[in-house]
């Protein structure tokens, strides 16, 4: 007999009676279920209870007693994992906007919707005046760009120097206002270099054409201006002359003639022949003298037309002339061609008179070869 039942032997015979344990007391509510839980497991259990399972407990009994609406997430769990879900995510984007105050007013989205139309009706209209702008811009500059009797390079050939087109009647534009007594006064003749032959002389350096830049070359530069005076005599006819001109050959009285009177090509006219004289572009001595050439029997002539339209320069202000410009388009051109003493070069003295002959091996050419200055204010139209 081991020592508990020695015990129990004992105690029988003690007299001793078990006293036998009362019945647990049995709560039917789910409040008396809970209490009664944690009656029978003490505080032991309650300290080791799972948080997670105390939270999600919570967290129903909260939604079932109160009916609360579902969060639109919920709070970070106490294990620390950081998890969190949201009902609404997929829709988060969707959900501002419609809480936006603006668009929840009435008639939001309406104003929405034509904001958004306006805004795509302005950068359509911007796009297309753009387009349109650069098109227009592009092809003035083409037009701009193109003289038409204007060669790429210095030299043209003779026929498009004396037969170079006259300006045509889509570019004429008369000027709203012309002088009272036109066109009798003083007038500024602003044009451009337009071509320089120089097949009359053996030496080209010997033949310049002044400002010495075409217009192919350089718009501005190439700018030249002639100052010359016209007249009436007394029979009614006009006279015209020049001023004081270095780099143009001077004549004085020279009748003018009225071409094609009444038509959109009228124009005063005149010719002349003159001496011109001029300094070569390089050194025609082993000394490196300042030397001249003159080619005598050059020609001048000129048209001023009094209906067609101008077109140089853009601006007014780019010519500064001395004097009211002429109006309309303009013609000049120097012309001579080869031959014997074509031309005769000269050292130039201290006192600017002129000294010995400079014999270079200049070469007679042919008559038929011509050195020329054209200057002009027009541009013809590109015929394409």
């Amino acid at each position: 007999m081991d020592f508990w039942d020695r015990q129990l032997a004992h105690n029988e015979r003690k007299g001793h009676q078990q006293i036998p344990e009362p019945q647990p007391k049995r709560i039917s509510t789910p409040a008396g279920q809970r209490l009664s839980v944690i009656l029978e497991n003490g505080d032991v259990q309650a300290k080791t209870r799972d948080p997670r399972r105390a939270s999600i407990r919570k967290s129903v009994l909260s939604a079932a007693v109160i009916g609360a609406a579902p969060r639109e997430s919920l709070e970070d769990s106490n294990d620390g994992s950081g998890y969190s879900y949201s009902v609404w995510s997929d829709n988060e984007k969707f959900n501002a906007l419609r809480h936006n105050k603006t668009i929840a007013k009435r008639g939001g989205w309406k104003r929405l919707a034509v904001i958004i139309a306006i805004v795509l009706a302005c950068i359509i209209a911007l796009a297309v005046g753009l387009a349109l702008g650069l098109k227009k811009k592009k092809s003035s500059n083409s037009s701009s760009e193109q003289p038409a009797a204007a060669a790429s390079t210095q030299t043209t050939s003779p026929n498009n120097i004396n037969n170079s087109p006259n300006p045509t009647a889509t570019t004429a534009l008369s000027p709203s206002s012309t002088p009272s007594n036109f066109p009798a006064g003083t007038y500024s003749l602003v044009t451009f270099l337009d071509t320089v032959q120089t097949n009359c002389t053996s030496n080209p350096s010997t033949w310049t054409c002044y400002p010495y830049t075409i217009y192919n070359t350089d718009h501005a530069t190439s700018l030249a201006t002639f100052n010359w005076i016209i007249t009436s005599s007394s029979s009614g006819n006009y006279q015209i002359s020049s001023t004081t001109n270095p780099f143009s050959i001077s004549f004085n009285h020279t009748d003018l003639e009225l071409l094609d009177e009444g038509k959109d090509t009228e124009r005063y006219w005149f010719q002349m022949t003159a001496t011109k004289t001029v300094s070569p572009s390089s050194s025609l001595t082993d000394d490196n003298a300042a030397a001249e050439c003159e080619f005598e029997g050059t020609s001048l002539q000129a048209s001023l037309y009094t209906k067609m339209a101008k077109g140089y320069p853009e601006f007014s202000t780019d010519a500064n002339p001395s004097y009211t410009t002429w109006p309309f388009a303009v013609r000049v051109e120097q012309t001579v061609g080869g031959g014997p003493s074509i031309p005769s070069c000269y050292k130039v003295n201290s006192d600017g008179g002129q000294g010995d002959a400079i014999d270079d091996g200049f070469k007679a050419q042919d008559a038929g070869n011509l050195c020329s200055c054209l200057y002009r204010n027009y541009i013809t139209p590109n015929p394409n």
